[in-house]
């Protein structure tokens, strides 16, 4: 079913938002040179917000699951709620692995304040970047799920697609200034989205695989590509930083006057990632890390949750000190299985 569209025009815009900052705490990308970063919007930059282009630097991650916290005791209910305005498809599809790890039956009670004190105000794509990919693993440069509302920019101002209750709520008392979305403006927005898509899948024309990541890894255990594609990995994790799925942590107590735990961000890259208390570790080499790190984005999280690990951001790729890019590796691997019985496997 069609998502309930809307039209507001740019100066009623406007005084909505100016409502909505005195309810949120509203965070929307502003540009920092060449990048996006999603900063805290007040009355003298808002009219700064870029609400297409691309996504921002940072993932939602980094606002619901912080890089560091405290996670002894309970959460502050008093904290204002968080109005993202701007998340794109890449990291609201993200928030689907971060639910599954942290909610359900046995929620982190910190992720799941904060996930349900946020609104998210999706908008779409125009301007992706060489390392977007989203196409690549079958999504789309707009928001097609996970919104509460989503914004298409057009002349004159927006159509707002209704993604649910909640995002139903934040336009009640803005009646007079919710319009019905004429045809030309409804083609505009199906016109603008085609053309992002057209873009996104000419920069991913070099690395068009055969089937899905997860069929391409079936027989690939072993590849040589694995040796070849780790060898400027300086395992400075921030593939898994920058990533909008990644979400392994560890957990540090420590003692001063007082009893603290806190919870940091881990990455599977690292040497001592799995390391046990007696000194031992299953994965001890960096190929072998390297290529776990493949295994569950593109098959591990898909077995667990029904979710592909990867939703196509790029942020990997533009992160890496070693010039590693997915796609290549996933190339190559594909380019091994059409020439099945002709590659040779080296084991790791």
């Amino acid at each position: 079913m069609a998502a309930e569209q809307i039209y507001i025009s740019a100066e009623h815009w406007a005084l909505i938002l100016g409502k909505w900052r005195e309810q949120y705490t509203v965070l929307a990308p502003l540009a920092e040179k060449r990048d996006l970063f999603f900063q805290l919007i007040d009355s003298g930059n808002a009219g700064r917000i870029v609400y297409d282009r691309v996504r921002a630097a940072q993932p939602l991650k980094s606002f619901l699951l912080p890089p560091l916290e405290e996670v002894a005791g309970v959460p502050n209910p008093s904290i204002r709620s968080l109005l993202f305005l701007g998340a794109k498809a890449c990291d609201l599809k993200a928030l689907q692995i971060l639910d599954h790890a942290f909610g359900g039956d046995f929620a982190d009670p910190s992720y799941q304040a904060r996930r349900e004190r946020s609104v998210l105000v999706g908008t779409d794509c125009t301007d992706p970047l060489d390392t977007c990919c989203c196409t690549w693993v079958g999504g789309q440069p707009y928001p097609t799920e996970e919104y509460d509302l989503n914004v298409s920019g057009v002349r004159g101002g927006f159509v707002v697609e209704v993604g649910s209750k909640k995002g139903r709520a934040l336009l009640a008392g803005f009646e007079g200034h919710l319009k019905t979305v004429v045809k030309e403006k409804k083609q505009a927005v199906v016109h603008q989205r085609k053309q992002t898509v057209q873009a996104v899948e000419r920069k991913n024309r070099a690395y068009r695989l055969s089937d899905k990541q997860k069929q391409v890894l079936v027989g690939a255990w072993d590849a040589a590509v694995w040796q070849k594609h780790s060898e400027t990995c300086v395992e400075c994790g921030a593939c898994n930083h920058a990533c909008p799925t990644c979400h392994c942590y560890y957990l540090d107590d420590i003692t001063r006057k007082a009893f603290v735990k806190l919870r940091g961000w881990d990455a599977c890259q690292y040497t001592g990632y799995a390391v046990t208390a007696g000194g031992g570790t299953p994965r001890p080499r960096l190929v072998q890390r390297f290529r776990n790190r493949y295994f569950c984005k593109f098959d591990y999280l898909d077995e667990n949750y029904g979710i592909c690990g990867c939703t196509g951001c790029g942020r990997c790729i533009e992160a890496c000190q070693g010039k590693i890019d997915q796609r290549t590796a996933f190339f190559d691997l594909d380019a091994g299985r059409r020439r099945k019985g002709t590659r040779k496997n080296e084991p790791l």
